[in-house]
């Protein structure tokens, strides 16, 4: 709510900025529980049989990887701005500059391309695994019990692949927080009066 005179501007970049990272948030969010639920949205667990609900989980991993892909590919372009003027202001000279090649630099754009790179072994080695006749890196085995019923099973592979994906995702969106693509809590940037600031604060703490 404004008081009269009161100035409020409108950044549509930064709004349409903030829908497409929130939306991808979401998704992650969403993928992540099927993972480790098998619901998908909108259907609850309970109506699920037990294979579906597990084939759910096994095709979440696909979903939380391309989720954390968009998250990069979102930040990039940022990133690799902030950490290319960091690495300027360092090596500020041609002969400095050759001499401590970026690419070879510990910043933060570089510790996201290995975080992408995470992702693509991710997604190769859930293709290998479907074409692979070996069943030692699937992530899912159908095993048929004394009554002749088959039902699917989970494997330690896909355990430790959703526990890896946790983590990446935690790396990913500490490097969005650092270089400002996200917001931890209150917004705090210069287009965001004192006003707004204490509104929502209360809001938040009302809400707790």
């Amino acid at each position: 709510m404004y008081e009269p005179g009161d100035l409020k501007t409108f950044n549509p970049n930064k709004e349409i900025a903030k829908e497409i990272i929130l939306e991808v948030l979401i998704r992650h969010r969403d993928a992540l529980k099927q993972a480790r639920t098998g619901e998908l949205v909108g259907i609850s667990v309970e109506s699920l049989k037990d294979n579906d609900r597990k084939m759910n989980q096994v095709r979440a991993l696909n979903l939380i990887i391309a989720a954390q892909r968009e998250m990069i590919t979102i930040s990039r372009p940022i990133i690799f701005f902030s950490s290319t003027q960091t690495w300027k202001k360092k090596h500020k000279t041609e002969e400095e500059q050759k001499a401590n090649e970026f690419s070879k630099e510990k910043n933060d754009y570089n510790n996201l391309m290995v975080w992408l790179d995470f992702l693509r072994h991710c997604g190769q080695a859930i293709m290998d695994a479907e074409k692979s006749k070996s069943f030692t890196d699937d992530f899912m085995i159908c095993q048929t019990n004394n009554q002749g019923e088959e039902h699917n099973e989970l494997t330690d592979n896909f355990f430790e692949m959703v526990e890896d994906l946790e983590s990446s995702y935690e790396q990913i969106y500490l490097l969005m927080l650092t270089n400002k693509i996200v917001s931890a809590g209150i917004e705090e940037d210069e287009e965001m009066t004192y006003k707004e600031k204490e509104v929502e604060a209360i809001r938040r703490v009302v809400e707790a």
